[in-house]
């Protein structure tokens, strides 16, 4: 085997300036059949094998090429499995695209049975190994390069940390988002939870050797301050604390005698429990002990508890709970109080206790300290003892956190507890009882159970952004809206949220492929679209940057940061146009009924969308000066049109006077991010100064009318910058003692 692999990795280098190189099974098989020793039934048997692993070290410069080449023998390879529970969405395919690693075929048994065989070698195989991981920092996830933290789910602990949810839609965009809280969290609290097990095991051995002593010398120095030791000990991790001192010292008066000894023994039997619980216990069946849990989870009840967890079964690897529609975000408090009040008594007190015995000369214990530890709460924590506090998430829809709900996520928002984070799953409706509108959901309506007609062609009411809410008037929680359109940002801000000493709230735009009315593969690209559109735009609200908007509010991820609207081109003809919420609306067929396709001739005839949001602003919406006639900024209804991209080329589409009234009401919003963010936008200072001047007659109507978009960008200032706030310093975390190197064969695996 030394001489395969030797020869083996000389073709590898070669074929690397080959063109195009040869696939590693070839190699294999070439350099294996140049090697004497096998049988030619053994050969059959690995040739077999080989050719049906997925293995490649061609294109994969940090798996292979880059490690080869700093070390021989370095290198390693690349393999993607695809699961036996695969539903054939084809959205992995589709985000892969022009690389053509992954490919879609027809559904049989022999494909079947070979992703479950491959899922089961895959079990087989050597965790991914700190070198092919790139800038990401295993042990440390938090000081990875936001580009690199996708490479977290090459760890199989992380990939790992969720199994539920292949119940759910193909292509489901909830599922994408559930996996990145539970694998996040994971990556960042498992190697504390190690460091912490070393720690508290370290202590508790100095303390059997020298606990004992360091007891008869603080009795010699001070026998009261020994006493309430003693007492502390008895009272917190002895069982034997009353209603107040002098009941506590009578229930010790009745145990009987406690020596120095048994005051050591407690001490270090909680030590090392909580040191195995952290580290070795074995937490799930038919994985090897890790320990335990690092997080919880809080469900409202919805799509994702359908999907997620159906009696009588529960596959989350961590204990989840699920309450009716609007409680679920209470009962995750209740779950972050619970861990608050276990951790303090399990872990950091009798730590503290432990480690004033053994440090300090003089004052181990003041009458306000053993108060304090009595009276323990998340007050008294420090930043590292907080971080090590177990995770309490919880998870619900637009319609449980968002509308029902509102007021009990309002409510544990302004408590602003260290470990509780929350991230709402906004599919824009309640998708899991029919389709119904919720606050969430666009002016448009759209949804299953919505009426469109000449009565009502949607709402009046403007679409609430929760995560908005929550950026005043609720204490200082960490606030963003994010979704896997940008991984790494969605993946950076749970990190960040994590770290933040107080609630965390993530509202995540999902795609719902029945409700929306999008292929099974374009949960990826509809996150994209509705963040471009400015529909859901990124941002990121951290007040541990200052206090003030322009500090704390990060918009950066999203186009053309300092204008309405995001500017492309079409595909067919390169030409440049404005990317609207219309032109996102184009591509879900729930907005079927606000589009009609027009020919160009019909084009002709109506207003450019561009020329008509010059002449309106909200105030003309909420003030219904758009249903008057004679008013500048009147709608015509499907008498306003867009352009988009067709499978043939530009498609012309008249819209309704509901989607014009919908671009105009997520234009307001996105210019109130702006501000807010200290970004100057420049459309909107130059439509407010264009329209006094034709609201005071100094420019005609007709005029105006003709050439609203040339009259705009005439009265444009120049582009102005906005650097957001630089992050602070992180807290500080123990770092996790080193673990051995996995042996290694050529075989840096990823999970898919």
């Amino acid at each position: 085997m030394p001489e395969i692999e030797r020869r083996t990795r000389a073709m590898m280098r070669d074929g690397l300036s080959a063109s195009p190189p040869p696939r590693l099974p070839q190699i294999i098989e070439q350099v294996t059949n140049e090697v004497d020793g096998f049988s030619p039934q053994a050969k059959r048997e690995f040739f077999d094998i080989i050719n049906r692993v997925p293995l490649a070290y061609e294109k994969t410069n940090a798996i292979f090429a880059t490690p080869e080449k700093k070390k021989p023998g370095g290198g390693g390879v690349f393999s993607i499995f695809v699961s036996d529970l695969c539903k054939g969405c084809a959205a992995c395919v589709t985000a892969c695209g022009e690389h053509q690693a992954l490919r879609m075929v027809q559904e049989t048994e022999d494909v079947n049975a070979e992703h479950e065989t491959g899922t089961a070698f895959l079990d087989l195989l050597p965790d991914t190994s700190q070198k092919y991981l790139g800038l990401y920092n295993d042990a440390r996830p938090q000081d990875s390069k936001t580009a690199t933290l996708r490479n977290m789910l090459m760890v199989r602990r992380n990939y790992d940390a969720l199994v539920s949810g292949d119940g759910a839609c193909a292509g489901c965009g909830e599922k994408s988002i559930l996996r990145a809280i539970a694998a996040v969290t994971e990556a960042y609290m498992r190697p504390l939870f190690h460091a912490k097990a070393d720690r508290l095991r370290a202590t508790a051995d100095v303390l059997d050797r020298h606990g004992v002593q360091r007891l008869a010398d603080l009795k010699a120095r001070s026998q009261a301050e020994y006493d309430l030791f003693r007492q502390a000990v008895a009272h917190l991790l002895m069982g034997l604390g009353g209603e107040d001192d002098k009941d506590t010292r009578a229930r010790m008066a009745e145990h009987g005698e406690i020596s120095d000894r048994d005051i050591v023994d407690a001490l270090t039997a909680v030590m090392r429990q909580e040191a195995f619980n952290h580290k070795n216990l074995q937490a799930i069946d038919g994985r090897l002990p890790n320990g335990m849990s690092v997080m919880a989870m809080a469900a409202h009840t919805g799509c994702n508890t359908v999907y997620g967890s159906t009696p009588p079964n529960n596959p989350h690897p961590y204990p989840w709970m699920n309450s009716l529609f609007q409680d679920g975000i209470t009962v995750g408090w209740l779950l972050g109080e619970s861990f608050i009040v276990d951790h303090a008594r399990r872990s950091v007190v009798p730590e503290r206790l432990g480690d004033a015995l053994l440090h300090r000369t003089e004052a181990v214990i003041t009458p306000r300290e053993y108060y304090e530890f009595v009276h323990f709460s998340d007050n008294l924590m420090t930043d590292q003892e907080i971080l090590e506090l177990p995770k309490a998430w919880v998870v619900g829809g637009d319609g449980g956190m968002g509308d029902i709900g509102y007021q009990n996520t309002s409510k544990v928002m302004l408590q602003n507890r260290p470990n509780v984070k929350a991230v709402m799953l906004d599919t824009q409706v309640y998708s899991n009882t029919g389709g119904q509108n919720s606050d969430s959901t666009p002016m448009l309506g759209g949804n299953d159970m919505n009426v469109f007609g000449s009565a009502t062609q949607g709402k009046m009411v403007e679409k609430k952004t929760v995560a908005e809410t929550f950026l005043a008037g609720h204490g200082s929680p960490f606030v963003a809206q994010v979704s896997i359109a940008n991984a790494p940002k969605l993946y950076r801000s749970i990190l960040d949220g994590i770290e933040y000493r107080g609630t965390a709230f993530l509202q995540c735009f999902t795609t719902c492929q029945p409700e929306h009315g999008v292929p099974d593969d374009m949960a990826l690209g509809q996150a994209q679209r509705v963040r471009d559109s400015r529909g859901a735009p990124e941002f990121v609200f951290n007040p541990r940057l200052g206090e003030s908007y322009h500090e704390a509010l990060d918009l950066k991820g999203n186009p053309s940061l300092d204008m309405d609207w995001y500017e492309t081109k079409f595909k067919s003809t390169n030409e440049s146009y404005r990317y609207t919420v219309a032109h996102w609306c184009a591509t879900e067929a729930r907005f079927r009924n606000h589009l009609k396709k027009i020919s160009a001739q019909d084009a002709a005839k109506l207003v450019p969308l561009e020329n008509m949001l010059v002449r309106i602003t909200q105030q003309d919406i909420v003030y219904r000066r758009c249903l008057d006639p004679t008013h500048r900024a009147f709608v015509p209804d499907f008498g306003v049109f867009i352009r988009i991209q067709g499978a043939n080329g530009i498609e012309y589409r008249s819209i309704s006077r509901q989607l014009v009234l919908f671009c105009v009401e997520r234009r307001k919003a996105w210019r109130m991010l702006q501000s807010k963010a200290g970004i100057e936008n420049r459309e909107y200072k130059a439509q407010r100064a264009l329209l006094a001047e034709v609201d005071a007659g100094k420019i005609s109507r007709d005029e105006f009318f003709a050439n609203a978009e040339q009259l705009l960008k005439a009265r444009m200032p120049g582009a102005s910058a906005h650097k957001p706030a630089e992050a602070p310093p992180r807290p500080a975390a123990a770092p996790p003692k080193p673990t051995p190197a996995t042996p290694s064969i050529p075989d840096g695996a990823a999970l898919a």
